[in-house]
């Protein structure tokens, strides 16, 4: 399991090294998604189940039977 700063220099070592650009602006981002991917427990808690007598309401689904325009 690597850390954020060894998945950020792998990012730009693999874009060869970039100063400025997209890939240079995002590589913090990337590295964090990596991360998160490789260690889902560092940063997401742990799932709470709903207490007792809450509902929770599904969205409703709307069905599209047909086009609404004729070409």
């Amino acid at each position: 399991m690597a850390a954020k700063d060894d998945i950020k220099k792998a990012i730009l070592a693999v874009a060869g090294n970039p100063v400025s650009g997209s890939i240079a602006a995002l590589a913090d981002e990337m590295a964090e998604a990596v991360f998160v991917l490789d260690n889902p427990s560092a940063v997401t808690p742990a799932r709470v189940k709903p207490t007792k007598g809450t509902v929770r309401q599904a969205e409703k689904e709307t069905r599209v039977v047909e086009a609404a325009e004729q070409r």
